[in-house]
């Protein structure tokens, strides 16, 4: 559990709970938040004016990872599987949405919502739109290798893909696998920002609670197969 200066014991800090609802210490005020805080900042590097792309764009990272883009001076464009996952990031301040399951083609739609290409791309999934989002790069764009719920079946199995390395030439562009652990030791730093940004209405944030014990398998099944809306979570009495 997280909390910004709260005492710590190895991994494990108090939660405050007059910061912010106790269940805020596993979404934004945990580790999707520091997800999205250091992958967005610290990896993506986004610049005023640049075109930050999410994938998974309504979970639990990908909301917040829209949000903080958007307070660098970016324009976000989300993609998703769900209209009412896509009227949520609009709301949140995303320019542009893409439903990647019912566009004709991912390729042209991105193109589209990107016409000076894309700057930093945050990829929660991996898998076909990773392949159509790289094709798309501007020049010295950056990748952040987030998360390949794509692969979820094919976990301990190789990766069958697009070959996409001549992209990643042509536009010297980087793409970095990122683990929150690796910054761990900033947590306080982020926390207190986001925070800050919180308590100032500049974050919004949902998330799916399930009631019971009984129903994790369900809530886990829900991830997989990207039914969750925002952080999926179970509320044990």
């Amino acid at each position: 559990m997280l909390t910004p200066g709260g005492t710590g014991y190895g991994n494990v800090n108090r939660v405050d709970p007059q910061l912010a609802p106790i269940e805020s210490s596993l979404f934004w005020l945990g580790m999707p938040g520091l997800t999205a805080y250091f992958g967005s900042l610290d990896v993506g590097r986004p610049r005023p004016g640049d075109t930050v792309v999410v994938s998974a764009a309504a979970g639990a990272v990908g909301q917040l990872v829209g949000q903080i883009a958007n307070l660098t001076g970016c324009r976000t464009v989300a993609i998703a599987g769900n209209d009412a996952k896509l009227s949520w990031c609009r709301e949140i301040g995303f320019a542009a949405v893409i439903n990647y399951k019912t566009v004709a083609d991912l390729g042209t739609a991105i193109e589209a919502a990107c016409p000076s290409g894309v700057d930093v791309f945050f990829d929660n999934t991996g898998g076909p739109i990773q392949d159509a989002v790289i094709k798309q790069l501007s020049v010295r764009a950056r990748i952040v290798i987030c998360g390949r719920i794509a692969s979820a079946a094919q976990f301990g199995k190789p990766e069958i893909g697009e070959r996409l390395l001549s992209s990643l030439l042509v536009t010297r562009s980087s793409a970095h696998g990122f683990l929150v652990s690796d910054w761990w030791h900033r947590r306080d730093e982020a926390l207190r920002r986001l925070a800050d940004w919180q308590r100032g209405g500049k974050l919004k944030t949902k998330e799916d609670v399930l009631e019971g014990s009984e129903s994790m398998p369900a809530a886990f099944l829900r991830l997989l197969k990207g039914k969750n809306f925002g952080k999926q979570l179970v509320k044990v009495q």
